[in-house]
């Protein structure tokens, strides 16, 4: 099964492809598809969607797996402008039929780390010691999006293991 995990934002929303192969972990891909703060956000929405086209058309997922919405009322606006991105990312796997799946952050942390509070250091961390890859150490929007696919590969099929 191939999982497409998606860390939406508006200016860096992070990938990872992952792939369950005999119960066993094995990332793919895992990439930022980045947007300027400084164009229109129809533009920056554009971005998003052509980029998450390729990805999708590329790596013909079975699954996508996005982090969910999350907000503080401190930080209303921040929410409302991940949840374009989030739109556009959900746009795109309906057209293409692909099942969606949405993961809390907290709820992703927890699978990979053990604590729901852990902070973008620990993710990298761990996400980097499961899969095995010392480059998932080098961005954190990345390694948020391979935590939303290891999440969602570990909920929906409890034979995958963690090695």
């Amino acid at each position: 099964m191939i999982i497409l995990g998606v860390d939406p934002s508006l200016s860096n929303t992070g990938y990872g492809i992952l792939e369950s192969v005999e119960s066993k972990l094995k990332p793919i891909e895992g990439g930022v598809i980045k947007t300027r703060s400084s164009d229109p956000l129809s533009q920056r929405l554009s971005i998003i969607s052509q980029e998450f086209d390729k990805i999708i058309e590329k790596f013909l997922p079975d699954h996508i797996a996005v982090e969910d919405l999350h907000s503080r009322p401190k930080f209303a606006k921040t929410s409302i402008l991940m949840g374009h991105a989030r739109g556009v990312i959900l746009s795109s796997a309906g057209i293409k039929n692909i099942q969606v799946f949405d993961y809390q952050p907290t709820q992703a942390k927890n699978i990979v780390t053990g604590s729901g509070r852990a902070d973008k250091k620990q993710v990298m961390l761990s996400v980097s010691k499961i899969l095995n890859n010392q480059n998932l150490l080098k961005n954190e929007h990345v390694a948020d999006a391979f935590s939303i696919a290891i999440c969602h590969s570990i909920i929906n099929n409890s034979k995958t293991k963690i090695i």
